[in-house]
Formats: structure tokens, sequence, C-alpha cells
């Protein structure tokens, strides 16, 4: 199945790009996304207990079963005032 990720903030500096177009398993979970990511890209490890997911817009868990064509944003923390 065929996904989309979107990277905002430093993570897109980190992959080069603002999203990413990734080929999956169906029945995937959002951590299998983000171990994809990881593969291909290492310096995104460093970032992954404060990083957030969501799939065509609303929030997910890392357990959740990401649909085909979805599209899965990578967030970091979220800073505000």
């Amino acid at each position: 199945m065929n996904i989309k990720v979107l990277l905002f903030a430093h993570l897109r500096e980190i992959v080069g790009s603002d999203e990413i177009n990734l080929e999956m398993e169906a029945g995937c979970k959002g951590k299998e996304v983000f171990q994809e990511m990881e593969t291909r890209f290492p310096e995104l490890i460093d970032h992954r207990k404060y990083l957030k997911l969501s799939m065509n817009g609303e929030y997910i868990d890392m357990e959740t079963e990401i649909l085909d064509q979805a599209e899965v944003a990578i967030f970091p923390p979220v800073s505000g005032g």
C-alpha cells in the first residue's frame, strides 16, 4: 500500500523534504511507518520519543493501523504562547 508521510519543522530538514511517499505492507501500524523512516533517515532515531503521529488529520498512536493512501504526518513537540 502507498502512503504519504508529511514532515514538519526540523524533521523536514533532516529528511530534506516536507513529504515522502512510502510503499508499506497492508495492515502496517504507525510504529512501522516510523521504523521505515528511521531506516531511511537514521538521524530521526534521536527524536523518536518526542514525536506525534496523525493520519488523515487526526492524531493516532503508534499501534494504530495505517490505511491505504493515508496521509501520515510526523510532528515534533509543539510549543506556543
